[in-house]
């Protein structure tokens, strides 16, 4: 019989892995397309442009570096939960 607390093991188990799935994509996405956008700006002289495309990549890989470090407290702690 399912618990509250199986449900909801399972329910966030899932939503880290969608998270993950999003934010590798928008990463991928990034990755293809920063770097021709960022040499037009850089071209017309849009620093601010150039920035800003910098601060997207940041905030993309720190999302994806806490959504990793979720992901592996969720797992220690669904493992400590079924040896109990």
């Amino acid at each position: 019989m399912m618990t509250l607390e199986d449900d909801f093991m399972w329910i966030t188990s899932h939503a880290f892995s969608e998270m993950r799935l999003m934010v590798e994509g928008a990463l991928n996405l990034y990755e293809d397309d920063s770097g021709v956008l960022c040499r037009l700006a850089r071209e017309a002289d849009e620093l601010e442009a150039m920035r800003s495309l910098n601060d997207i990549g940041t905030c993309l890989y720190e999302f994806r570096r806490q959504i990793k470090a979720l992901q592996e407290a969720h797992y220690k702690t669904s493992t400590q939960t079924q040896e109990a």
